[in-house]
């Protein structure tokens, strides 16, 4: 499996694309593109590759993360998938543009709503799903635990967590999502978020101060 990171739109988020090198099918992991270049660049990467894209996923529902959810579905013409408690937060996307000087296309109702009872399955390969609240009421983690990769969205970051300041945010909620889901697999598990460079599941065990104890102790 390969993953590629693009780093888009002002909020300097990372959208994802997961994709079989032998079968070619992939997914888009937060399609939040919002720049026409930006938008080019991920096309020109999936065209050149020959990827088929069978699945749009939305760790999360807030502007940063949802930029690019029209322009994909209409470009590759699949569903998109999401939890249901973060559904406010795409009917009301466009005020959460507004807070930020920000106009786009109102973004489509996702196709399905998933939670920890599904499973994501392409090319062989199956992403399980975490409920992982705090940041948002909906924000899913995806994991493969074949290949030790964790989208975390913005749950857990190198030497950082997600706020907790926006709507719905809960900062107890939020370490009991990586204490208690995130941090049950391996050290060895890569994660990969929605702001930042890749880090692992030992690394942020060990050095992160929201997480180690260095900051005390929030719960």
């Amino acid at each position: 499996m390969t993953t590629q990171s693009f780093t888009v739109n002002p909020f300097e988020m990372n959208c994802y694309i997961y994709w079989d090198d032998d079968s070619k099918e992939g997914v888009i992991i937060d399609p939040g593109a919002y720049e026409d270049f930006e938008k080019d660049e991920i096309t020109k990467y999936i065209k050149d590759n020959g990827i088929s894209i069978k699945l749009i996923l939305n760790t999360h529902g807030h502007i940063d993360h949802i930029l690019g959810n029209d322009w994909a579905m209409k470009t590759f013409n699949v569903p998109l998938l999401m939890h249901k408690d973060d559904s406010p937060l795409i009917d009301n996307a466009l005020e959460q543009g507004a807070m930020f000087q920000i106009q786009f296309p109102k973004p489509p109702s996702p196709d399905k709503f998933i939670d920890e009872s599904d499973e994501i399955k392409f090319a062989g390969t199956t992403l399980k799903i975490l409920h992982t609240p705090g940041h948002s009421p909906g924000s899913v983690s995806f994991v493969d635990e074949k290949e030790k990769v964790i989208f975390g969205g913005d749950t857990v970051f190198l030497g950082s967590i997600g706020r907790t300041d926006l709507w719905m945010g809960d900062i107890n909620l939020l370490l009991d999502s990586i204490n208690n889901k995130i941090f049950k697999y391996e050290d060895d598990y890569i994660i990969y978020p929605g702001h930042m460079e890749e880090t692992s599941v030992g690394e942020e065990k060990v050095h992160n101060p929201f997480l180690n104890g260095e900051f005390g102790k929030y719960v």
